[in-house]
């Protein structure tokens, strides 16, 4: 009887053993999960058997910032097939990176854009099909597929996909023309094209991407069809030969560093369907002379213009709502802030401007003077940062904030003074100081920091870029001098930090490159990192 009990007992066993392997094969046949950008908006599944990852649900898919992080990772291999719904509106960067067995993908019209990496290095996929809704595809989102590797795709040099060009061959020269009914131009597209001199572009493209002419250093001319309606983040930096750009007139955003470091660019018509400009959209295009704001311009981005060293004038169109212009300065009417000046800028003394920006006159190496009126409250960070030519500043009594490296880099700046009366900051001895805080804020070549105990501490950047500065004599009341305080005052031939003086931040003199001689006081604990760094000449501490 004991026999036949184990007998059964052990059947039992085995029976349940098969049941559970059958249930484990059965469950690990299947994964499943969450893709979406709001989380659950979008699920997965994958069949591991069939090779079918199938996404259900509305909206954007989750961005991912490598491929280890997309959830069906673990068994890209066995991806064979991917079933996009017309319900899903983007296709998350590095989304089906090296999907290896995927060889065809159906994208819906429903999707508007295809982030980068989004099916790179899927080796076997020869078949794409791209809905007509996309107006925005990453870098390399199909970079090493099967399809990307067959050189019949090419043409002449240049990569579609349907109605989307995808990239082009860095050998590219000469004259191009964007093929008719193309509707998008990928991100990087064209970027390094060195070669490239000229590009017209159709009416049929409604999108330029991010960095799309990025570093073409050839290209002297681009026209730019009537059905662009945005020109993505970077689209034409660094094109250092480009003189002249026709902006068709459907464009309704330009984007951050659009055009920036377009150095040779001397003038740029911006259509009046431009509603916004994004950030450093035209920073350091050099050779800018002019620009014209549209009535229909509402957004403007932080510092579109800044480094434009030749900038002559600023105009907004009459009817702006936003904006307006006076004395060639941008003017946000609303917050009565001072957006952008030039060398030529007369900041108006009406009460229209109580803030002045951060970086508004950054790098107007021609501003040799400038008057601040009594209606100004606050000066941004670096408003006058390295302004080269400017030789005095006076602060009115009734400024009560000032930003950070606000003057960095006004090596030619011999004078600074604070008006009698203001609360929070007086000068002496050329040094703007903060009053409560005995902070040495700013100096510049001619400055003698005081000895009466009003400083104790030399703040970050404060004679930073002063290349004048030949000497400098730290009194006993100063305890700690900031990060790059000193930084790049080339002339500064030697100083003694007395022993009041605790820490020495980061940077502090780095790059004074005529440092032959410093001492330091015996109260120093701390010296920062390259504090000392590109002293070249300096022989002895």
């Amino acid at each position: 009887m004991k026999k036949k009990l184990l007998f059964f007992f052990a059947l039992l066993t085995l029976a349940a053993a098969l049941v559970g392997l059958f249930t484990t094969a059965s469950s690990a046949a299947t994964r499943s999960g969450t893709c979406g950008a709001d989380g659950d908006n979008l699920t997965w599944t994958l069949d591991t058997e069939t090779g079918v990852l199938s996404i259900t649900g509305t909206g954007d898919m989750m961005n991912y910032s490598s491929s280890s992080s997309v959830p069906w990772y673990s068994y890209r291999a066995s991806i064979k097939t991917v079933n996009i719904p017309d319900s899903v509106t983007s296709i998350g960067d590095c989304a089906f990176y090296d999907c290896e067995s995927l060889t065809s993908v159906t994208i819906p019209d429903s999707v508007t854009s295809i982030g980068y990496y989004a099916f790179s290095y899927c080796r076997s996929l020869t078949s794409v099909t791209i809905g007509d809704s996309v107006t925005s595809i990453g870098s390399f989102a199909f970079y090493n597929t099967a399809y990307y590797n067959d050189a019949s795709n090419w043409e002449n040099g240049v990569l579609y996909i349907g109605k989307y060009l995808i990239e082009a061959k860095t050998t590219l020269s000469g004259h191009y023309d964007i093929k008719d009914g193309t509707l998008c131009i990928g991100s990087s597209a064209f970027s390094n094209c060195t070669s490239l001199t000229s590009v017209t572009i159709g009416d049929s493209v409604t999108s330029i991407g991010y960095g799309a002419f990025s570093f073409c250093r050839s290209l002297t001319s681009v026209t730019i069809g009537d059905n662009v309606t945005s020109i993505g983040d970077d689209a034409f930096a660094y094109c250092s030969n480009l003189t002249s750009v026709t902006i068709g007139g459907s464009v309704t955003s330009i984007g951050e560093w659009a055009f920036s470091n377009c150095s040779n660019l001397t003038s740029v018509t911006i259509p009046d369907s431009v509603t916004s400009i994004g950030g450093w959209a035209f920073a350091y295009c050099s050779s800018l002379k002019s620009v014209t704001i549209p009535k229909g311009v509402t957004s403007i981005g932080r510092n579109p213009f800044s480094g434009c060293s030749a900038l002559e004038s600023i105009t907004v169109e009459a009817g702006n709502t936003v904006y307006h212009s006076k004395g060639n300065c941008l003017i946000d009417t609303a917050d009565k802030l001072l957006v952008l000046g030039c060398k030529n800028s007369a900041i108006p003394a009406d009460g229209s401007v109580t803030s002045i920006g951060s970086f508004a006159f950054y790098y107007c190496t021609s501003l040799m003077s400038v008057t601040i009126p009594d209606s100004v409250t606050s000066i941004g960070d670096s408003a006058f940062s390295n302004c080269t030519s400017l030789t005095s500043v006076t602060i009115p009594k009734g400024v009560t904030s000032i930003g950070r490296n606000s003057f960095v880099g006004c090596s030619a700046l011999e004078s600074i003074t604070v008006e009698a009366g203001n609360t929070v900051y007086h000068s002496k001895g050329n040094c703007l100081i903060d009053t409560a805080d005995k902070l040495l804020v700013s100096g510049c070549k001619n400055s003698a920091i005081p000895a009466d105990g009003s400083v104790i501490s030399i703040g970050s950047s404060a004679f930073s870029s002063c290349t004048s500065l030949t000497s400098v004599t730290i009194p006993d009341s100063v305890t700690s001098i900031g990060g790059s305080a000193f930084y790049s005052c080339t002339s500064l031939t030697s100083v003694t930090i007395p022993d009041s003086v605790t820490s020495i931040g980061s940077s502090a003199f780095s790059s004074c490159t005529s440092l032959t001689s410093v001492t330091i006081g015996g109260s120093v604990t701390s010296i920062g990192a390259y504090a000392f760094f590109d002293c070249s000449n300096l022989t002895s501490v």
